[in-house]
């Protein structure tokens, strides 16, 4: 049965629909799927009412195409006041009841995806609420699929990784009751394993939580790497997040120069959004065909592309640095830089030189010319995001992905093309192309009409910081030679 047969007239329930991936899918499940209904849970966020944040959401630009050709299409959309983090979801009974007696696939995307997050709202956000899901899908009438979606680097303390469910150390109860107890928020390196943060962390807890306890449900997990912008659907390069990966190519399209310190060999296992969503949708599609019994593992998707379609880290800033010069950002402070150093002395004192006193002296001319200082305070920021990352572009592993290969192999011509999982089709050059346009146009909202003349801006940057330079450089050769001859 070809895929969109299978979703045809099905009635689908998503947790996460307001977030970057969440509004792919919603998207693609319209566009390509002529389902009945999708209902999406929605809470009020940061004094942000339900009402306000669904208008935000179809305002989004990914939408467009939609509305376009059948804006009617839209009302398929069926809004749920809830909370993942209460019990029922915090539905109300006759919501509840809608779900329970009409929903047959249910995609759990919602969670906190902060790494400086505390381990007892992290485990809330990624564990609790994967809980309440999973309570409430034993109550779906006809459900075929759940489709959990974690994190490949959900085990990332191991440098291989196959699409296994690693067993965590401590039990999900001595976890929930470790909330409680102040030891719990002070040393979770007792528990991280070696992982560098919670969020790892609650998402391997909560794979665990599903595995030990809910395999009578039709479960699936999907485990993306770095998730990247759109590479094809439905439009190439979209994006609306400023975090991972994306913080780097906004700093290097707006001018702000960066030292990172790693291997320049190490992989850089960045995954296409659409693909990610397009695995999402084909995993429900087989678990629903083919169910597995109950007590075997739940299967898992590896979705990753560094084993089929590696592209390294010093390739990918490369590649970015070149489209900053083409594709260069309105507020570009100076022009595009992002240096990868391999020593680790060099670095520091590369950071101290232009970052640090850079940045300081920038400061005191904005000061002294009656503005706001304004570049410390975004190195400080780059700072805090590049010490998040660091653990993750300095090392790599081995991703096992043969389940989502299978998927991919035993989908109609038809499918594949429609519904491409194929990472190994990605060009690296066009997609990054594509990336650093789609963060100039989706994230900072800059118009394309802008670029011959951002571009001739940034060039007159950097040649008046290229002669500022040379001045520096000869008059400090002039001070130390007179300093010799006297």
């Amino acid at each position: 049965m070809h895929l969109p047969m299978f979703y045809q007239n099905r009635e689908i329930f998503i947790t996460g629909a307001t977030g970057f991936l969440g509004k792919i899918l919603l998207e693609k499940l319209l566009a390509s799927c002529n389902v009945r209904k999708i209902y999406i849970l929605v809470r009020s966020k940061n004094g942000i009412g339900i009402d306000d944040r669904i208008e935000k959401l179809l305002g989004a630009k990914i939408f467009d195409r939609l509305k376009q050709s059948t804006p009617d299409i839209l009302n398929k959309v069926y809004y749920i006041d809830g909370d993942v983090t209460q019990e029922n979801l915090g539905m109300s009974s006759s919501d509840l009841d809608l779900v329970k007696k009409n929903v047959s696939i249910v995609f759990h995307l919602a969670a906190s995806i902060k790494f400086n997050e505390s381990f007892r709202n992290s485990f809330i956000n990624n564990v609790e609420s994967t809980k309440n899901l999973a309570d409430v899908c034993r109550l779906i009438d006809n459900l075929v699929a759940l489709v959990h979606v974690s994190t490949a680097f959900s085990n990332c303390q191991r440098v291989e990784i196959k699409e296994k469910i690693y067993p965590i150390p401590m039990s999900y109860e001595t976890l929930k009751d470790g909330l409680n107890d102040d030891f719990m928020e002070i040393s979770t390196e007792n528990v991280l394993e070696n992982r560098p943060n919670v969020y790892t962390l609650t998402k391997a807890i909560a794979e665990n939580l599903l595995n030990n306890n809910y395999r009578d449900l039709p479960l699936v997990i999907v485990r993306p790497s770095i998730v990247g912008c759109c590479w094809k659907e439905p439009l190439p390069g979209w994006n609306d997040s400023l975090i991972g990966i994306n913080s780097f190519v906004i700093a290097i399209t707006k001018g702000i120069g960066l030292n990172i310190f790693t291997s320049e060999n190490k992989i850089c296992d960045i995954i296409p959004a659409d693909i990610v969503i397009n695995v999402l949708l084909s995993a429900a599609w087989k678990k629903a065909l083919a169910p597995d019994e109950s007590s075997e593992e739940i299967p898992v998707y590896n979705c990753i592309s560094g084993n089929r379609n590696p592209l390294d880290w010093l390739k990918c800033i490369q590649i970015i640095k070149k489209n900053a010069w083409i594709y260069p950002s309105q507020e570009n402070c100076f022009y595009p830089y992002f240096n990868v150093q391999h020593k680790y002395y060099w670095h520091q004192f590369c950071v101290l030189i232009e970052h640090t006193l850079l940045a300081s002296f920038v400061d005191v001319l904005s000061i002294a010319m009656g503005r706001k200082p304004w570049l410390f305070n975004s190195y400080k920021k780059m700072k805090k995001v590049n010490a998040a990352l660091e653990y993750f572009y300095t090392r790599e592993w081995k991703f096992h992905s043969d389940n989502t290969e299978k998927l991919n192999e035993m989908m109609s011509l038809e499918d594949k093309k429609n519904f491409n999982c194929d990472v190994g089709k990605v060009d690296w050059n066009d997609y990054l192309k594509w990336y650093s346009l789609g963060i100039r146009r989706y994230v900072l909202k800059e118009d394309d009409s802008t670029i011959i003349q951002t571009r001739k801006r940034v060039m007159r940057n950097y040649f008046i910081v290229l002669i500022a330079k040379v001045a520096f450089f000869l008059g400090l050769t002039y001070l130390i030679f007179k300093v010799l001859v006297m």
